[in-house]
């Protein structure tokens, strides 16, 4: 269960056992005081702890609103599957994507089991499913599938986001395949008039109907087209390693564009710069990129750049 869920019904349960342990001072009921003493004392044993836990393996709490949903006590079973079954393919995209990189536009996707969350609870107050990542060992490090759903929750909210620029940083990196999905999560959602919040880790965010709304119009419009290992030669004069972005000047045209380096090219930079191998700014390079055309209907095209490797420096 996400901390910050834990945390809160934690919370609550302990108002409920201070108002029981007052009563029973009150009422001179010894017994009874030394019982909620000693669960109050849990209580707060266990808050200390939440408040030094930090989550390794995946786990996300999707709490749902609207006319499919009957307050605490119920909600549409064909709504909570669909929903349910098209925020895991957000996940399994995404999990894919990571380990193989870009996804064909066509073909299945082979969907490993470590990319899998299972319903593991049902949430008190509003209804809800607590998913989770289960394993055999407790994990020493945070787990790929959790940065993944750390990811996943991003997306989501930055693609509802009010923020033009924010909802275009979010599609700076998406596939068509990725969209295919964001699209029918969303379209589920909207459909149903539904609202959603996610609680993950020690953090939320939440969706109202325009929210959502938003979102499905955004996605629903939206076509990507996507080229792979464009060479282009140019002037490198910007680059953060640690954040992954550049800015690069192509020859031919002089237009300066900048955006996203890919992990494996950052780490390999990164890993030469600190170690004093070699410093490629300010040098003219042949680069490859992926390239991706955003378009949206009234709206003027975007074109993203993902910096993917260095093939050679021109002056050398």
């Amino acid at each position: 269960m996400p901390t910050k869920l834990r945390r809160e019904e934690v919370s609550a349960e302990r108002v409920t056992v201070s108002a029981l342990l007052a009563q029973a001072n009150e009422v001179g009921d010894l017994l009874g005081a030394r019982q909620f003493q000693r669960r109050l004392q849990r209580l707060d044993d266990e808050l200390r702890v939440l408040g030094q836990f930090e989550e390794k393996s995946a786990s996300a709490a999707l709490f749902f609103g609207g006319p499919k949903v009957a307050g605490s006590r119920g909600i549409e079973a064909d709504f909570a599957g669909d929903a349910l079954e098209r925020f895991q393919d957000l996940v399994s995209k995404t999990f894919a994507r990571r380990e193989l990189g870009a996804l064909g536009a066509r073909g299945p996707v082979g969907v490993r089991p470590e990319s899998k969350l299972m319903v593991t609870a049902v949430t008190r107050g509003s209804f809800g499913f607590v998913l989770e990542e289960v394993g055999d060992q407790v994990e020493a490090l945070r787990t790929q599938l959790s940065e993944v759903v750390g990811d996943v929750v991003d997306f989501v909210a930055q693609v509802a986001d009010p923020a033009e620029d924010v909802f275009l940083e979010a599609v700076a990196d998406i596939d068509a395949r990725l969209l295919t999905s964001a699209r029918g999560f969303f379209k589920s959602l909207s459909g149903a008039q539904a609202t959603l919040r996610i609680v993950e880790g020690d953090r939320e965010i939440s969706l109202g109907r325009d929210d959502v709304q938003r979102a499905n119009e955004r996605t629903e419009g939206l076509e990507v087209i996507e080229r792979e290992a464009v060479q282009l030669s140019g002037l490198l004069f910007g680059l953060l390693p640690a954040h992954r972005r550049f800015e690069f000047v192509i020859e031919d045209t002089g237009e300066n564009i900048s955006g996203r380096v890919t992990a494996d090219a950052s780490r390999e930079i990164g890993d030469q710069v600190l170690g004093g191998l070699f410093n490629p700014l300010g040098r003219r390079w042949l680069a490859e990129f992926d390239v991706r055309e955003v378009s949206r209907p009234g709206r003027p095209d975007r074109r993203f750049y993902t910096l993917v490797r260095l093939i050679r420096e021109l002056d050398a």
